[in-house]
This record gives structure tokens, C-alpha cells and sequence, in this order.
């Protein structure tokens, strides 16, 4: 659990790294301005990002105000806005290709289409997404089968060696505050070599944001999202500590999921 705005829980390690977690707890817009420019984070067309006032535009009006104005929409008192200013901080070149495949598949839809499942898998990364770096390609295939026992616990040591987790979602970033069991994010995988988890976190979110730009591009629908349960990750809860918290199925449940082609 997360104690005020000392954010010392393990998935805001990467977020640590990079952006000062109190000034993030305090920032108005001018702050949050700050953090994007500490990095000179751009839109997919080059634009610096700019923070502005949230406008009540609806969904695809914000799109397309950061693709074509470099214009980030936030609400500077809310912990989902600031998040999402964090997310564009530590993945600059993903959150700019999600951004770009939401506004190409706008341009594509007919008029007045509903949302598209490619924008609903967009939308559920954007939110709820998690990165887990893997130098075991084991590790994903165990995730992808719900062999969650196996991967949790009787393989600990290998999750541990060979994974790092990294939220993405700024729902999921805003949610561990206050971990709950049930909470679940969905997972794009990156595969990196065996030095990644000993390197420089400078290092890490540059390799990972570059690979993830790339993958982003071959989301096609919900599908192609495996689901996680984050509080099984060693340490993100107390009850991690324990064998018998993965005899929850109600949290661990078994299933299956494809990958993406």
C-alpha cells in the first residue's frame, strides 16, 4: 500500500527514476509542463507536447488536438492526468504511435462509426496497460497459459532474475495507489536481452519504449492484450508472500489468450 504521496511501491520505480514523485503530487500546469520537458517529448509528428486546460471535447477530439497541435488536454488536480503526463514521460515514442493509430483509424472509420475494436485494444493499453520485459521467453508463455502458480511462486526466482515490470496504463498508475485483489492490467511483452534487468533505468525505458513503439502498430483488437494480475508480482502486495494467496482463482483465474501475429 502506498503511503500518501511517497509512492515507494515497487511499480513506481521507473516513474522514480525519471520524474520526482512529490512535485508530481503538487503539479499545476505549469509543473506538468516540466516533466514533459525534462525529456522534450514530442507528437508523432515532431510537435513538442504542450499541456492545456482539459476542454470538454469528447475522445476523439482530444486525439486529434495532440496528433495534429501537439496539444495534451489535462486536469492538473487529478492523479489520472497526472499519470498520464508521467506515461508520456517515460514512453514518449509509444504514447505518440498510440496516438497516431487512434487518429489513423478515425480518419479510416465512417462517419459516425462506432469505436473500433483496434481502438478499444488502444484504449485499454492506454489505460490499464503494463509492460513486461522478459529475458525468458518462458516467462510470457507461462503468463499467456494463466500458469499463474507456476510463474508467481514455483518459478519466483526465475520471474524475478528474468522480468521487469513497468506500468504504462495511468488508470493502472492511479489504481496502485490503492491496490486492491482484483486489480488486473493487460500486458504487451518485450522481449530484451539478459543484461536489461542490471542496466541503467535511463537505459531500460529507452529500450523498452522503442520496442513497444513498434508492437503498438500490431495491435489489432482486446485479444491481443494478455490480462495480469498484478498484485501476484513478487512484492506488490503482502499476501505475495504467501503460496496460498494463488489459490484464489477468483483472482487467478485459468484460461487462455493468442498473441499477436
Amino acid at each position: 500500500m502506498i503511503r500518501g504521496d511517497a509512492m515507494d511501491h515497487p511499480a513506481y520505480e521507473a516513474l522514480r527514476s525519471v520524474i520526482d514523485s512529490d512535485r508530481l503530487a503538487h503539479a499545476d500546469l505549469a509543473g506538468l509542463q516540466a516533466v514533459l520537458d525534462g525529456a522534450s517529448v514530442t507528437n508523432a509528428n515532431g510537435e513538442l507536447l504542450r499541456v492545456c486546460a482539459a476542454m470538454s471535447e469528447g475522445a476523439q477530439g482530444y486525439e486529434r488536438d495532440i496528433y495534429t497541435r501537439g496539444a495534451l488536454a489535462v486536469r492538473a488536480d487529478t492523479w489520472h492526468d497526472r499519470f498520464n503526463v508521467a506515461a508520456w514521460r517515460l514512453f514518449p515514442r509509444s504514447k505518440a504511435a498510440l496516438n497516431a493509430a487512434h487518429v489513423a483509424d478515425l480518419d479510416a472509420a465512417p462517419a459516425h462509426a462506432g469505436r473500433s475494436r483496434l481502438r478499444d485494444a488502444l484504449t485499454l493499453f492506454d489505460e490499464d496497460g503494463i509492460v513486461v520485459a522478459v529475458t525468458d521467453p518462458a516467462i510470457e508463455a507461462a503468463i499467456r497459459a494463466f500458469r499463474w502458480r507456476e510463474v508467481f511462486w514455483e518459478k519466483r526466482a526465475g520471474l524475478i532474475a528474468g522480468a521487469v515490470c513497468i506500468p504504462f496504463g495511468h488508470a493502472l498508475m492511479e489504481k496502485l495507489r490503492t491496490p486492491f485483489v482484483g486489480l488486473t492490467a493487460k500486458v504487451l511483452f518485450v522481449h530484451v536481452p539478459g543484461t536489461f534487468p542490471d542496466d541503467a533505468w535511463a537505459n531500460r525505458l529507452a529500450c523498452v519504449d522503442g520496442a513497444l513503439s513498434r508492437i503498438i502498430g500490431g495491435l489489432r483488437t482486446p485479444a491481443d492484450l494478455a490480462p495480469l494480475p498484478v498484485l501476484g508480482l513478487p512484492g506488490w502486495c503482502p499476501q505475495s508472500a504467501s503460496a496460498a494467496f494463488y489459490d484464489n482463482t477468483d483472482y487467478f483465474r485459468p484460461g487462455r489468450r493468442g498473441k499477436i501475429a
